[in-house]
């Protein structure tokens, strides 16, 4: 009697373990989220640095490719690819200078008051707890700015290889090579600098990539049943 009446329903141990991954996952992105927000100023400098740095590399190189004269095709293909660089290096330093200089001028704050002074509505379009607006503005910038500096971080890798290729082409590969050994290397030491799983973080990650193939392969015999069925009924 003792067994039946301390008998309840208990949650499976793979369930158990597919709800704490996926609640872990959502609390793991807001903490990205919330520490992303934290350093957005140093994201901000860091990125104007680099966007620095690569206009003035930029301007270095393309004054001696410019002095070399269009003498073979590589120098026209390094000419070309760094020429587009800096343009996209020149914008993408402005976003990252503009909206930091926005919030420290207060432009949002000055805008309203000044619309309002002469009774326009600016609270329907600039609302008075405008903390929502920078956020997404802050993330929107620092979303572009990114995919600006892969773009332009690539084109100035080709022209580089270009222009190194114009010497000999085993010198663009090894410079390539290396770029591509050196970005490996930075991606290994961040990973080791994070902190080792758990015994138990690593079960429940099994577990739970078992369950997700489990459920695909059960998704897909429902799906070849349900095919099965309907070419009987067609038939």
């Amino acid at each position: 009697m003792s067994a039946n009446n301390d008998s309840s329903p208990v949650a499976p141990p793979q369930e158990t373990a597919s709800l704490d991954l996926e609640a872990q996952s959502r609390q793991s992105m807001q903490a990205v989220g919330n520490l992303i927000e934290r350093i957005t100023p140093w994201l901000f400098a860091f990125g104007s640095w680099v966007v620095g740095g690569l206009i003035a590399f930029n301007l270095l190189v393309i004054a001696s490719l410019i002095t070399v004269g269009p003498v073979r095709p590589a120098i026209l293909v390094a000419s070309a690819t760094l020429a587009c660089a800096l343009p996209l290096n020149v914008a993408g330093l402005f976003v990252l200078k503009l909206i930091p200089e926005m919030k420290e001028a207060g432009i949002d704050e000055h805008m309203r008051q000044t619309f309002q002074e002469v009774g326009f509505p600016m609270e329907i379009y600039i609302p008075q707890g405008h903390a929502s607006l920078h956020r997404r503005r802050t993330r929107i910038t620092l979303s572009y700015a990114v995919s600006i500096l892969l773009f332009s971080l690539t084109l100035t890798l080709a022209g580089m290889v270009a222009a190194l290729w114009y010497l000999a082409w085993w010198v663009g590969v090894i410079f390539l090579v290396m770029v591509l050994v050196s970005l490996a290397l930075v991606i290994i030491v961040f990973t080791h600098t994070l902190p080792p799983m758990s015994e138990e973080e690593k079960e429940h990650k099994r577990r739970y990539k078992e369950q997700r193939i489990r459920q695909k392969q059960d998704q897909r015999k429902a799906e070849q049943i349900a095919s099965t069925l309907q070419e009987r009924r067609a038939v």
